[in-house]
């Protein structure tokens, strides 16, 4: 096998349409410094739950989001960490974000980020300020796990550089991804794990979120999403030119 046609190719910045399990493996070893990616939640989102169902009172289609069940949620991101191991660099970043509400994917993603090839660094809170959907609790937080490789060190951008491990930003207004991030998020991530010369890998692109901060920050990125839909949005916010955080 060979790595498939891209969906986009321009200055850097590369999207494949397809299953990141099967992307990746074409990848060559040791050939990305970060990857940043917001994976499934694992709880079935926008399928038949509240928030799916205040939408369709809204009459905004269902927009189920593809490998959310906890089965396929934890097939694909075992598969996904297992390449992680091969094609990341010896020193080099990994980051997931998980949501919070009423399963614990965001302790088991922890949990995989420290075996097999990886080892767990931290974790960091992302406040969404403003509090949403939740059953007695409302969600108002994400966690953002940071692992590096085995034997290797977290890729940092210096001794001096310091940051709270408590993130502050409000989800965009006006999404064009259901679980679309702010661009502030990646942005501060690629800032301080990569230099001009890396190369960043997104497994779950969604609506090109990470590959826009790439972007803008002059590295390299590659993309990787399986609904083509959301590759098109992603090619869309690409052409744009660069956005003032």
């Amino acid at each position: 096998m060979s790595l498939p046609t891209p969906y986009y190719d321009e200055d850097g910045i590369t999207i494949f349409h397809g299953d990141c399990r099967e992307v990746m493996a074409e990848l060559a070893a040791g050939s990305i410094r970060m990857i940043w990616t917001d994976p499934p939640y694992g709880h079935g989102n926008h399928c038949g739950d509240l928030n799916d169902q205040l939408n369709k009172h809204r009459g905004i289609e269902s927009q189920p989001i593809a490998n959310d069940t906890p089965e396929e949620f934890r097939d694909v991101m075992d598969c996904m960490l297992t390449e992680a191991v091969r094609v990341l660099a010896d020193d080099c970043c990994c980051c997931c974000c998980g949501g919070g509400g009423p399963r614990p994917t965001f302790a088991w993603v922890a949990n995989r980020m420290d075996q097999s090839g990886l080892s767990f660094f931290h974790s960091l809170i992302w406040d969404k300020i403003n509090p949403g959907l939740g059953w007695r609790f409302r969600r108002q937080h994400e966690m953002v796990m940071v692992a590096h490789k085995t034997g290797g060190k977290l890729a940092w951008a210096g001794e001096k550089a310091a940051v709270a491990n408590v993130l502050r930003y409000s989800p965009p207004r006006d999404r064009l991804h259901p679980n679309e991030k702010p661009l502030e998020i990646p942005s501060l991530f690629i800032d301080l794990h990569t230099g001009m010369d890396d190369t960043v890998l997104d497994p779950f692109m969604g609506s090109g979120t990470t590959l826009r901060a790439a972007k803008d920050l002059g590295r390299k990125c590659i993309g990787i999403e399986i609904e083509e839909k959301y590759c098109e949005i992603a090619v869309k916010r690409l052409a744009q030119g660069v956005l003032a955080l």
